[in-house]
């Protein structure tokens, strides 16, 4: 005969989600039915407090006939139920048990001479009584656990009956003695308290992208109509999640980070991540970048920019970015390390392992905030790189130094104007005779590094439109938003990479714009104008569509003809005297303007846009478009990743789209009556298909679908000691930690809940001997031997917190060096020497 069963864990999952228990009519304001507030669970029949039923191949009855509630199931009919297996017999004591108000713990089973279980019990959970030893024991250190047992004889046993291959019940005893748990306390017995897998797959999810465990349960209470359908108490889930992370760190934070890195570089080729570790093999520092990252180096990386922040990770190491510009003015990233301190031997490094994963490829110009262990080791890692000083921060050190807010403004102007050397360094001078700041230290030093910061010195060099280190700034506001001081290592390079995807995705929006829409034309050069359009990003074009705009404002005043070369002369309007050359090179289809605003920001002044003009030029010369601002900046160079993926990983992408797919079923199904139970009913029959396709897959083996792979073999990482960094100190540890003292007898090295005299038998009445009892030499020595303790422990932790932060403080100042080739599985050694660096063993994997 056809089974016509549905799967009763199934559609308790199925019903629960349906918010079940206690009986909500979710028909009412449709059909206008009323629910049963009884307890009754709720099944894919018409009515929300039915059970289907199934026959056997001999048709007997395997659960409660059709239209009978579990808790009005009489001794009778539960002794002539049969079950195929024990788990279908658990499910069925459990879901009664949940109905009634009790809980179900397994109790004993027999097993014939082969080893086969043949006979298996459940009772009630109240069972039995605890030993009156376990209740007076003088040695305990935690409070006892309150009592739950009250020897309730409630029971449940079936056996096998090999004749008809069916499990029959041989005892069921439902009286209980004690009171039964109402039906809204259910929630909280422990045989009903199960994360099912869906549960679990669903709180990965949301774990994933960021979503804290708190918000997980309040989401899910909110869709299973309150925390009373949820299946589990929010302790679950938190043991849950906290248990998934202890999976990923079993050998260590360390390990479960470069065991991370190890698997995205299974899946991306491209991938590069080189580490360090010292003598103690503690992990010191380590560098990352995908291949997205190496091919936007590659297309945009004559411009880098780097800073470190504080406060990303529970080591309080310093997350350095390395970020660009890309064609759509858009912050990019080159890569990211993190590291054990910030001495010149460090950033040196940093700056090395970047050469290392970009192909040697060094940058043209370097942005910084102007630490002096980045300029050393810049100076000798880019010796030929422009170093430009962050503009926001000279600003807030000139605050800083100079209490005067008319200063700061004309200290802005004097950064920004991009006047000539000789108007600058006039204009320069009268300040300082204006605010009488002659002998100030700070503008002396600040005046000795004009180079790096005036745009009247750093004119026709080119920085990609960056004038400060801001865009690190908002960068790291950005992954404040993702990293925080609580993470892990292994969880910090997790939320990096969801960080990485959230701007891209912007990138990627940029591009389609710049590819699939166009702006309108609104200039009188309308030839130049569309030119414009068809070659640079939207973004670009709108900051040249502001030159366009303002050549308006001059006129040639003279042209000379050389030969090939054509000079003219431009003036203001509003100011006739000042003058502006541009050469247009005829031949070459070049033009070179004196104020130098393509050499420095890679677009076509108004001045060379007015000479245009003049030319009837209908289209921008060659040599005056940068391609790393155009739409072809990339040339083609796109960035691939393999298809292969961890089992972890295709299980979670199979969920979300599954997930996906049924939104807009729920969402009709919802509407009425009908459609709710219609589509109930398909899901508990496809709940029960896939438990058992599940159940033939796990009998076959892995999955064919999913491809494996374990992971490099790798030598043990200790997990990396506290870094001391240059941020802010206050809370430094002192010299002597403060010792603990005890609210009742007053000692030190100790608090109330471990005291001697508590322990003796003393009450709080007999306190008021109070400090009195060492000196009246009662033999009372304890509390020292506490504080020794203590004291050693604190000790310790300080000591081994303490990173030397200068070179003096390195024991040693050689590198050995361990380059790992992952494809070859061959281990290299060879020795680096780095400024201030202890002897570490590096790692570098791609």
């Amino acid at each position: 005969m056809v089974e016509v069963w549905i799967n009763l864990v199934a559609m308790e999952q199925c019903n629960r989600r349906a918010g079940k228990e206690p009986i909500i009519d979710l028909n009412v304001g449709n059909d206008g039915s009323n629910s049963d507030s009884d307890g009754g669970m709720n099944t894919a029949g018409e009515n929300n407090n039915e059970y289907n039923f199934r026959h056997n191949h001999n048709g007997q009855n395997l659960y409660p006939p059709l239209n009978k509630r579990l808790n009005e199931v009489t001794p009778d009919e539960v002794f002539s139920m049969t079950f195929n297996n024990i788990d279908e017999a658990e499910s069925f004591y459990n879901s009664y048990a949940k109905v009634v108000g009790f809980s179900v713990r397994k109790d004993d089973l027999s097993k014939d001479k082969d080893g086969i279980i043949v006979s298996r019990s459940w009772v009630c959970s109240k069972e039995g009584i605890r030993l009156q030893k376990h209740l007076q024991r003088p040695d305990r250190q935690r409070e006892a656990k309150s009592i739950t047992r009250c020897g309730c004889l409630a029971a449940f046993r079936i056996a096998y009956k090999q004749k008809l291959n069916v499990w029959v019940v041989k005892k069921f005893n439902a009286e209980h003695n004690h009171e039964l748990v109402p039906i809204s306390e259910v929630q909280f017995l422990r045989s009903h308290r199960a994360m099912s897998g869906a549960d679990k797959a669903q709180a990965d999810a949301m774990r994933k992208v960021g979503i804290r465990t708190c918000h997980v349960i309040d989401h899910m209470q909110s869709q299973s109509g309150g925390y009373q359908n949820i299946g589990f108490t929010p302790k679950d889930l938190y043991n849950y999640v906290d248990g998934q992370r202890r999976k990923q760190i079993v050998d260590g934070d360390a390990m479960g980070c470069l065991a991370y890195l190890t698997a995205k570089a299974d899946s991306d080729h491209g991938f590069f991540h080189k580490y360090t570790v010292d003598e103690q093999n503690r992990l010191t520092q380590l560098f990352f970048a995908d291949s997205k990252s190496r091919l936007d180096y590659a297309c945009f990386g004559d411009v880098l920019a780097f800073d470190a922040t504080y406060s990303t990770n529970v080591y309080k190491k310093p997350f350095v970015i390395l970020i660009g510009v890309n064609n759509h003015f858009q912050t990019i990233i080159f890569g990211c390390a993190l590291l054990a301190d910030e001495t010149v031997g460090t950033y040196k490094w940093v700056l090395t392992s970047l050469l290392e994963a970009m192909d040697n490829k060094k940058p043209i110009s370097v942005i910084t905030d102007g630490d002096k262990a980045m300029r050393k080791a810049i100076k000798q890692i880019f010796p030929e790189a422009r170093h430009r000083l962050c503009a926001w921060h000279l600003q807030r050190n000139a605050s800083a130094n100079v209490h005067n807010k008319n200063f700061h403004k004309d200290f802005k102007r004097l950064m920004f104007n991009e006047c000539s050397i000789e108007e600058f360094e006039t204009d320069w001078q009268s300040v300082i005779e204006k605010y009488e700041l002659d002998g100030n230290k700070w503008i002396e030093d600040i005046y000795d590094d004009r180079f790096r910061w005036a745009a009247a010195h750093l004119r026709g060099q080119f920085f990609a439109g960056m004038r400060s280190t801001q865009r690190n700034e908002g960068m790291n506001a950005f992954f404040n938003e993702h990293l925080t001081p609580r993470l892990q290592l292994f969880e910090f390079v997790q939320h990096y990479d969801r960080a990485l995807v959230k701007l891209r995705h912007a990138e990627t929006q940029a591009e389609y714009d710049s590819n699939h829409t166009s702006p309108v034309t609104n200039s009188a050069l309308v030839s130049i104008e569309s030119h414009a359009i068809r070659i640079f990003t939207k973004k670009m074009f709108s900051k040249f569509r502001e030159e366009l705009k303002y050549e308006t404002l001059y006129f040639v005043r003279h042209t000379e003809d050389h030969g090939d070369q054509r000079i003219h002369i431009l003036s203001q309007h509003s100011s006739p005297e000042a003058a502006i050359t541009v050469v247009h090179y005829r031949d070459e289809e070049k033009m070179k303007c004196s104020c130098l605003t393509f050499e420095t920001i890679g677009l076509p002044c108004r001045h060379i846009i007015a000479v245009m003009k003049v030319e009837r030029l209908q289209e921008i010369p060659t040599n005056c478009i940068l391609k790393r601002w155009t739409k072809l900046a990339r040339g083609g160079i796109y960035c691939t990743f393999s298809t292969e993926v961890s089992n972890d990983e295709t299980e979670q992408m199979r969920y979300s789209a599954l997930s996906a797919s049924c939104n807009e079923m729920c969402y009709l199904a919802s509407k009425c009556s009908e459609g709710f139970h219609e589509a109930r009913n398909e899901v508990a029959k496809l709940t029960y298909r896939m438990e058992q396709l599940c159940a033939m897959y796990r009998r076959g083996g892995t999955d064919a679908g999913v491809c494996e792979g374990g992971p490099r073999r790798r030598p043990m990482v200790q997990d990396p000691d506290i870094a001391r960094t240059k941020g802010n100190t206050r809370s430094m540890p002192t010299s002597m930690p403060k010792a603990r003292r005890c609210s009742h007898c007053k000692f030190e090295g100790h608090d109330i809940r471990r005291c001697p005299l508590l322990g003796k038998g003393s009450t709080c009445e007999d306190s008021n001997i109070g400090s009195d009892i060492h000196a009246e030499g009662s033999g009372f020595e304890q509390p020292n031997l506490y504080a020794y303790k203590s004291f050693s422990q604190s000790h310790s932790m300080h000591h081994h917190s303490s990173i030397p932060s200068t070179q003096a403080d390195w024991s040693c100042d050689s590198m050995r060096a361990v380059s790992y080739s992952c494809d070859a599985h061959i281990v290299q050694e060879k020795d680096n020497t780095f400024d201030g660096a202890s002897q570490v063993t590096e790692h570098n994997l791609y």
